[in-house]
């Protein structure tokens, strides 16, 4: 797991924005979000996955394949995914083939980038500013988790500032230190 502060410079998204400010794992669970590496074989770590599925009350899922050449429209969604939201719902992403970034807000504000890589498994809580970009490998093909039908419906920023979820998260890190 490797994951930092971002240097919030304003090149390509997809570079790393390595500040040299490193985040430990124990930083990223006082943000709520989970991070586990799944090294077993596909029929090992598809089993982690329905455990996760049964524990958490998922009934559904899907795969996502990004690239230039497997997503209509790649530039404009790129856009989309990299633009500061939230969600109703926890995001869970299990990562099958290739590399991405998730970046999310800390509890001053900052922006925290995680790179995400085949067998990364991250649970990004309900509520918690964060965006998605690719690597500059232009390509990641990762596993969905949803409670309900597969879904993804972003809130952006500012409007989110005073959704329930939101405010309950901001609520929940704040009681949590």
């Amino acid at each position: 797991m490797r994951a930092y502060y971002y240097d919030n410079s304003t090149a390509d998204q997809r570079e790393l924005h390595d500040s040299g400010h490193a985040v430990t794992i124990e930083q990223l669970h006082s943000m709520r979000v989970e991070y586990t590496k799944l090294e077993g074989t596909p029929e090992e770590n598809l089993e982690q996955i329905n455990k996760l599925c049964v524990e958490r009350g998922y009934q559904n899922r899907d795969e996502i394949a990004i690239s230039p050449t497997l997503l209509e429209n790649y530039e404009a969604k790129l856009k989309i995914f990299f633009a500061e939201h939230i969600h109703e719902d926890e995001e869970i992403r299990f990562v099958l083939e290739g590399r991405g970034f998730f970046d999310v807000r800390d509890k001053a504000d900052r922006w925290v980038r995680i790179l995400v890589e085949q067998g990364d498994l991250l649970v990004v809580p309900a509520g918690i500013y964060h965006r998605f970009s690719l690597d500059t490998s232009n390509y990641i093909r990762a596993m969905r988790l949803f409670k309900e039908d597969p879904k993804w419906t972003p809130i952006n920023r500012p409007e989110a500032d005073t959704n329930k979820y939101h405010v309950d998260y901001q609520r929940s890190v704040t009681e949590f230190c």
